[in-house]
């Protein structure tokens, strides 16, 4: 019997270890890795905010491993230590940050980190620095450069409200739609959509504008 309860808690670990999406292999066994996951929603702009949260938890003993999904990150326990973390982000089909990332890697020997996400049309990359690094120069042509990512997706927000709005328009008073007719509810929909994304950028320029003053303020301080 004794031999039964020990054999069956055996195949107990052995089912959990093999059913654990986190473990690896050592000499000998199969040993869990403690990991937790957490999903962060602030805007591409708060980046300095997610960056500070990352650096937190890495002195808590959470390293960043990998992003998946929806802005699902996953940290595994590691030693604390101290460690700064950085986002880059490109626009499509744009050289975006590129130069940045070279610089992190070939003088900082940064880490990037697997995976990333994507917001509307802008890729981002996090990098892990373990050393020493002034990033203020970086920060403030992260900063220039999302303002023009912002500047771009604010165009293109009004020009599918002028669209939308004067569709909306030539359909009621040119052709004589109904307000309620289906042509209308579309043109109304595209244009509070392309409305609430307007301002939710121009909210984020405005942001951006505020951050970058306050690199200056803290020099002359």
């Amino acid at each position: 019997m004794r031999k039964n309860n020990r054999f069956l808690g055996v195949l107990s670990f052995f089912k959990q270890a093999l059913n654990c999406r986190h473990c690896f292999r050592r000499k000998g066994g199969i040993f869990l890795k403690e990991s937790i996951t957490k999903h962060f929603y602030a805007p591409i702009w708060k980046c300095e905010e997610m960056e500070s949260e990352l650096e937190r938890l890495e002195n808590e003993g959470w390293r960043l491993e990998k992003i998946s999904g929806f802005r699902k990150f996953t940290f595994v326990k590691a030693a604390p230590k101290t460690a700064k973390y950085f986002f880059t982000c490109s626009f499509m089909k744009e050289s975006g940050m590129i130069q940045t990332e070279q610089l992190l890697k070939r003088k900082y020997k940064a880490t990037e980190i697997s995976g990333g996400f994507i917001e509307g049309s802008k890729t981002t990359s996090i990098y892990r620095i373990t050393r020493e690094a002034d990033l203020k120069q970086r920060k403030v042509y992260r900063n220039l450069y999302l303002r023009h990512l912002v500047w771009q997706c604010i165009l293109i927000a009004l020009f599918f409200t002028g669209i939308s709005l004067a569709g909306l328009v030539w359909s009621c008073i040119v052709d004589g739609n109904p307000l309620f007719s289906p042509e209308n509810i579309i043109f109304s929909m595209i244009a509070i959509c392309s409305t609430s994304s307007l301002f939710y950028h121009f909210c984020g320029w405005l942001y951006l504008r505020k951050q970058y003053a306050k690199y200056w303020s803290s020099d002359e301080a």
